[in-house]
């Protein structure tokens, strides 16, 4: 059984992902024995943060790791086993600027990372730079795994599976984190108790199945939902409820940016929704905690214990390759029939088992003919944004845009295109300039 393992994060930097990651890694002890850790990031400063808090997680640990740092990416490829892309082209300040130009523009996102045009510009940002790196490691490092978290989730998987032969998924924790609050919040059970299933497109899911002790407990959801509250914490996603006839995840925060409806500054206004344009003092916040982690790490003051560990479903999926103990994650993998009414090669967000062989997502059947719709939508823009992305063509991106639902509150979506591409010039492949 392999127990060595060479890990390649990009984007090591991020104050979101990478301690926590490499915290989960530390606490595999009965199978990861040792390793290397190669961390790349372009922002010297971050890389070096990263690098010092690392190797004193490692020593805390007391693990066999190697930790080294790389603003070349070239330099960590060879060998690897895993590569984790946590970044943004641009970093944190470019989230900033592209909710700053859609603001003038008139169109609020509370996220926008994923849809609308923040989603869309970031993946002309994110895009080049993974099938960079990719078609570097299918030389490199051809049987490495791509675990993508980076946004928006959908257009980068989809970028990794139809321009590199890099074996990849995308993960993330919004829909168990969802079937855990309504377990414990709802439902009053250990989240363990409850059974789910799901699917649909990256933030934007829809729970198909709930089961508690092989009993059905989807019909009880609406009384419960009133019950305990949460219809009224999240409406949104009780409305959409109501309407598509299955719950959403992962929250409103999130759904509420694939329905321009919620979006609109009247509507925001007499409904008060918590979540509105995105509030930067919030996200500030939150970034100072993960900065403050990062300096008591680097001081000696705590250690990996005090990180914990993620939510992430990462080194379950290494496990499973490693083990052959089967699991099942929530990954984003291209559609294969596995949701019959969405068309083949969408990325779709599915249960999928894992074992020593790899991963073998869930046949879904047909999702309602409105959901379904939904995730044709966004399928067929993530596919003109990535092919727009790759082949710098502006039009396929406008194209993208015209049937983006979030900027269907935008007067001149060509303008507003204008604005974002000349924001990141600087940032984009030469072709953009010309």
């Amino acid at each position: 059984m392999k127990t060595h393992f060479k890990f390649m994060f990009i984007g090591a930097g991020s104050t979101s992902f990478t301690l926590r990651l490499i915290s989960d890694i530390l606490h595999e002890e009965d199978f990861i024995l040792s390793g290397e850790l190669r961390l790349v990031d372009i922002d010297p400063k971050a890389l070096n943060d990263a690098y010092e808090a690392v190797s004193v997680m490692i020593k805390t640990a007391g693990r066999n790791f190697k930790v080294s740092k790389h603003i070349d990416f070239r330099e960590a490829a060879p060998d690897i086993d895993f590569v984790f892309f946590t970044f943004v082209t641009g970093s944190y300040p470019s989230w900033r600027k592209d909710i700053e130009i859609c603001t003038k523009h008139g169109i609020l996102q509370s996220v926008g990372d994923t849809i609308g045009p923040g989603g869309i510009i970031r993946a002309v940002r994110n895009v080049p730079v993974v099938v960079e790196i990719c078609r570097e490691l299918e030389k490199a490092a051809p049987e490495a795994w791509a675990i993508n978290y980076s946004n928006p989730e959908g257009a980068l998987c989809l970028a990794i599976e139809s321009y590199t032969n890099i074996k990849t998924f995308g993960l993330c924790h919004g829909t168990p984190d969802t079937v855990k609050m309504l377990a414990a919040n709802v439902y009053k059970t250990d989240p363990e108790n409850l059974k789910f299933s799901a699917a649909g497109v990256n933030h934007l899911t829809w729970i198909t199945k709930l089961s508690i002790a092989g009993v059905d407990v989807y019909p009880q959801l609406k009384e419960k939902l009133i019950e305990s509250g949460l219809a009224a914490k999240e409406p949104i996603s009780y409305d959409l409820f109501n309407i598509y006839g299955l719950y959403p995840a992962p929250g409103d925060r999130h759904v509420g940016e694939f329905f321009p409806y919620f979006m609109k500054p009247q509507v925001l206004e007499e409904k008060n929704y918590e979540w509105k344009n995105i509030d930067f003092n919030l996200m500030d916040q939150w970034r100072s905690g993960s900065l403050n982690r990062i300096d008591a790490l680097k001081k000696g003051e705590i250690g990996y214990k005090e990180i914990g560990t993620s939510g992430e479903t990462a080194t379950h999926f290494i496990r499973a390759l490693a083990t052959g103990k089967p699991v099942v994650e929530m990954c984003n993998v291209k559609n294969k029939g596995y949701i019959e009414n969405v068309s083949d090669g969408m990325i779709v967000e599915i249960p999928s088992y894992v074992d020593e062989f790899g991963l073998h997502p869930q046949k879904i059947g047909k999702l309602p003919d409105a959901v379904a719709a939904k995730c044709e939508c966004l399928g067929r823009e993530y596919k003109l944004i990535v092919d727009g992305a790759v082949e710098c063509d502006k039009n396929k991106i406008l194209a993208a845009m015209m049937i983006d639902p979030l900027c269907s509150n935008c007067n001149y979506p060509e303008k507003l295109l204008d604005d974002l591409i000349e924001a990141y010039l600087p940032l984009l492949p030469e072709k953009w300039k010309k």
